[in-house]
């Protein structure tokens, strides 16, 4: 009987989706308010030129801010972004040039000439990066451009970044970065 009862769980576990489940409420979680206002403007969005122009303002003037509310806007504007740029581009288009109009392969090319000429310079390749993302992260560059120009650019940072970090105090990496601490940690 035992095993009957084990089987039938199985069974019943193996027939329900996979997934979230649907819903018709918006997320209890964030500004609603806020997001349904953006999500309206998205949707409003019917010309190309108008969503990309329009999702670069968004990240220029939130670039950085990574509240909840700010990261779901910019992904909503940029769902926008990606349907409209699949309605309006050739193939060779959509392919090859960034939403701003540049050959994206030259792009990433003068990134990763500006980080061999940055040497070990890693406050320098942060910038890169910084710009690099902000200005060029999907969908306003081609995912199958853009990823590996970020590998190599976030490996560069990172091994760049970590040469004797861990032979500086903790006072010392505070300083180089800026931090300013309002409460010392327990211990400290």
């Amino acid at each position: 009987m035992a095993d009957e009862t084990r089987s039938g769980r199985r069974r019943a576990r193996a027939q329900e989706s996979v997934g979230a489940e649907f819903r018709l409420e918006p997320s209890p979680y964030g500004n609603t308010a806020l997001r349904s206002d953006w999500a309206a403007r998205a949707d409003e969005l019917s010309d190309l030129g108008d969503a990309v122009a329009t999702l670069m303002k968004y990240r220029s003037d939130h670039w950085g801010s990574e509240d909840q509310d700010s990261l779901w806007i910019e992904a909503r504007l940029e769902e926008r972004v990606a349907v409209l740029r699949l309605q309006s581009l050739t193939d060779e288009q959509f392919r090859t040039r960034t939403l701003t109009g540049e050959d994206a392969r030259q792009v990433c090319a003068d990134v990763a000439e500006r980080v061999t000429a940055a040497g070990d310079d890693y406050r320098e390749i942060e910038l890169i990066n910084d710009e690099f993302r902000s200005k060029y992260k999907p969908p306003i560059m081609p995912t199958n451009l853009f990823l590996p120009t970020e590998r190599d650019l976030s490996e560069k940072l990172m091994t760049t970044r970590t040469v004797d970090w861990y032979g500086k105090s903790l006072g010392e990496l505070r300083e180089e970065r800026g931090v300013v601490v309002h409460a010392a940690p327990p211990g400290e």
